[in-house]
């Protein structure tokens, strides 16, 4: 099965199901199951008898970018009267999307058999989108010959906004509203169509969601190619902003590494093989500032070219990425063990160090020092045991000494 173009099929079918949306004709459960419902915010916007919508939105699902096309047509429920209830079809493209031709040729064909085969009197027949009889489009196998890459579109960060566009829904009409309309996605995240006066009005009722005509839709379009101007000229000059820092970022470092491998120098001149290789390592760092500040000109050049702010960003997000990480690679010097690995600063000497020590001189004395404090005294040792004889030896002398002889000792 294809997941990388599928249909939906959906509707509300009452109690106790409510609104259900089922996957045919391809798919996945990753995307199945994070993607957002197809259902409509009824307070919002509403379907009334005779009437259909049309959407475009974007998603972020399963881990895919994902731009669906709906088609939603009212519908009754079964055993309720009750208003703004439909049955609908969504065609979901994940990373790359169809003619728009193609895209309501088919769309249309899945509704009208969706319809045909689950509506009685236009009354849903069935309990669950699961239970729906589907029908694979003529043309269906065709979009995966027809797809393209959507380019400089931002899926992952929503603005829980809606736009709805009151406008002529026929083929023609929605094929050039569809192919616009991508471009605003970066702004709502769902637009609707309808050409149904009664649900442009009871969208402008409720004040919810915005509405525009076919004028107000090209107005947005307007407003939206002068903030990305704007955007346009904002990343350009931070680039040039940040090339112009590159210079005295470089000098600097290249001053401080330069100043470090001095000292090194004059300190072992015996350690030329790794003073050579810390030298590779400026000129590596040299040819990358060359090489980053190159590729920013080159981002700023295709920016200028083709006005596409997201793909810019994520390239030079890239480019700075791989110079941040050859950069951390090249500028720290190896160092031997007498020899400092960043710079001192002015006026250290051995007096600011611990007992004017290193760690292995201090931990070399430190350890001498204990063997000192615990050496056994002999001598002492022996003096005790021979005190502590003699006290034994006088108490038993006492203990069996004969009466007369102890009564020498005996204080009167």
């Amino acid at each position: 099965m294809n997941s990388t173009y599928f249909f939906s099929a959906f509707g509300t079918f009452g109690n106790p199901n409510g609104f259900r949306q089922s996957f045919f004709l391809g798919g996945n459960k990753a995307i199945a199951k994070e993607i957002r419902t197809f259902d409509l915010k009824t307070d919002a916007i509403k379907l009334f008898p005779q009437t259909s919508i049309y959407s475009i939105r974007k998603d972020y699902a399963g881990g895919s970018n994902l731009i669906s096309y709906s088609v939603y047509t009212f519908a009754k429920e079964q055993n309720s009267d009750r208003g703004g209830t439909f049955i609908g079809s969504g065609l979901l493209f994940a990373g790359k999307v169809a003619s728009e031709s193609l895209v309501i040729n088919t769309l249309n064909e899945f509704q009208d058999h969706l319809e045909k085969n689950n509506l009685s009197d236009s009354i849903i027949t069935v309990n669950h989108s699961d239970q729906f009889s589907i029908h694979k489009p003529k043309d269906f196998d065709k979009i995966g010959f027809n797809v393209r890459e959507i380019d400089d579109l931002s899926f992952t960060q929503g603005s829980n906004t809606y736009l709805v566009v009151y406008c002529e829904t026929n083929p023609a009409q929605l094929q050039s509203f569809f192919s616009q309309a991508i471009e605003l996605l970066n702004v709502y995240d769902t637009i609707y169509f309808t050409q149904s006066h009664e649900i442009g009005e009871f969208v402008r009722q409720k004040g919810i969601f915005r509405i525009v005509d076919a004028n107000g839709f090209k107005k947005e379009l307007e407003n939206l190619h002068e903030e990305r101007i704007r955007e346009i000229k904002n990343a350009i000059a931070d680039l040039e902003k940040e090339k112009e820092s590159l210079k005295d970022e470089r000098t600097k470092l290249l001053e401080d590494l330069n100043r470090q491998i001095a000292q090194n120098e004059r300190r072992h001149q015996e350690n030329g093989a790794k003073i050579k290789e810390s030298k590779s390592g400026i000129e590596v760092i040299r040819k990358e500032y060359d090489q980053y500040s190159g590729k920013i000109d080159e981002v700023i050049k295709s920016l200028t070219s083709d006005g596409k702010v997201e793909t810019a960003k994520k390239r030079h997000q890239e480019n700075k990425r791989s110079f941040a990480h050859i950069i951390n690679q090249n500028k720290n010097i190896e160092s031997l063990s007498t020899i400092s690995s960043s710079i001192r600063p002015q006026g250290s000497s051995m007096e600011t160090r611990p007992y004017g020590k290193d760690v292995a001189e201090f931990y070399s004395s430190s350890r001498n020092n204990g063997k000192k404090e615990f050496r056994p005294d002999g001598f002492k040792i022996a003096t005790v045991i021979l005190a502590l004889l003699l006290v034994g030896v006088l108490v038993l002398c006492c203990m069996w000494m004969p009466k007369e002889y102890s009564a020498v000792f005996t204080i009167p």
